[in-house]
């Protein structure tokens, strides 16, 4: 059934070379956090260890009705991170339910 609803849920790793302070990258998380919540209408936290300043993690979890659509979500989300954000993402994980 295409109409089948699937959570798209990725976790996302970044590396912040730049960032010298958890100040630093708090505001990177936080900057990205906010732009994927507001232009996608996904649910995106930080994730993972948050104590080291140059590496930071998000997931996100979004809702789909097909595999064609968790597709484009997924494709969407990866190239606005590309171009909204300095940081290097150098892993992604991808689940979907």
């Amino acid at each position: 059934m295409e109409n089948q609803p699937i959570v798209v849920l990725l976790r996302l790793c970044f590396r912040a070379p730049w960032c010298r302070s958890l100040k630093d990258r708090r505001s990177e998380v936080s900057r990205l956090v906010s732009r994927l919540r507001h232009r996608f209408n996904v649910s995106a936290v930080e994730s993972g260890p948050q104590d080291i300043h140059t590496l930071f993690e998000i997931s996100v979890a979004a809702l789909a009705f097909g595999a064609g659509q968790a597709d484009s979500i997924r494709e969407s989300l990866l190239a606005f991170i590309e171009e909204q954000s300095e940081a290097e993402l150098y892993q992604v994980e991808e689940n979907q339910y």
